[in-house]
């Protein structure tokens, strides 16, 4: 995971969210116990969130990367509008009991979305949002959110992923406790990622040896230094935050001798 900026001016499509998020709040107005929970759920409207402006400016600022794995989006992916705060209800954990309602009057807000691939979106993280005080969850707009102490890490938020989480080969490792919990949640270590990464790696590799040659060495013919200088330049590009798996990259390049 690596950090990105989110561009400061939201796409126009959102503030037609702005009347969809009133409703809400009157239906909590009417029967606070009971609007949205598993009984009267909310309904949300995928295309205001999830409008190709949206979509296509996220994609943007996170370099064609999924916002959480840093795999590029496949061609036969489209990938997902992710609400880093979960609209419908929240989890602490896998398994754990659902807490409704979720962040419903962040469901269209620029800076509660990201965009990722469906695996982690879909499968994974799904509604985890764990807190170290489950208590201070907010359930609504009036609630004081920054009281929340959220332990998954925002890679659009103030913090750097990088001081949370490192990589040991293809594989993520947790730095901090909050490292750990995003690496949880995201299943940043899960199998499907081994091979594009390990793939990745084999070729970072051999750029290194080439890299790692000395240009000024009399022995070496013209094409061969022009290769060298090459490398080093595709190296450079590789640890760039626009270029896949770049964490994993820069980490293994300060790893190897």
């Amino acid at each position: 995971m690596t950090r990105f900026d989110r561009p400061p001016a939201e796409p126009g499509p959102l503030q037609k969210g702005i009347a969809v998020v009133a409703a809400l709040e009157d239906l909590v107005q009417l029967d606070p116990q009971r609007a949205g929970t598993a009984d009267a759920p909310f309904e949300f409207d995928s295309n205001i969130y999830g409008h190709k402006t949206v979509k296509t400016a996220l994609k943007k600022a996170q370099h064609d990367k999924c916002a959480y794995c840093e795999n590029h989006f496949a061609g036969n992916s489209s990938g997902d509008i992710e609400h880093f705060r979960p609209k419908a209800y929240s989890q602490q954990s896998a398994g754990a009991r659902k807490s409704y309602p979720g962040y419903y009057w962040l469901a269209y807000t620029w800076t509660n979305l990201l965009y990722s691939c469906e695996i982690c979106n879909r499968r994974v993280k799904r509604n985890l949002f764990p807190l170290t005080n489950p208590a201070s969850r907010a359930r609504h707009r009036t609630d004081d959110i920054g009281a929340e102490q959220p332990m998954l890490i925002d890679p659009a938020g103030p913090h750097d992923p990088r001081d949370h989480i490192g990589f040991r080969h293809a594989k993520p490792f947790a730095k901090t406790s909050r490292g750990q919990a995003t690496i949880e949640a995201f299943a940043l270590d899960r199998t499907e990622l081994d091979d594009p990464r390990l793939r990745h790696l084999q070729l970072v590799g051999a750029l290194k040896i080439i890299a790692s040659l000395d240009p000024t060495d009399a022995r070496l013919n013209a094409n061969v230094v022009q290769e060298i200088h090459k490398a080093r330049a595709a190296l450079l590009k590789l640890i760039r935050p626009e270029a896949v798996f770049s964490v994993m990259t820069a980490d293994f390049l300060n790893s190897v001798p």
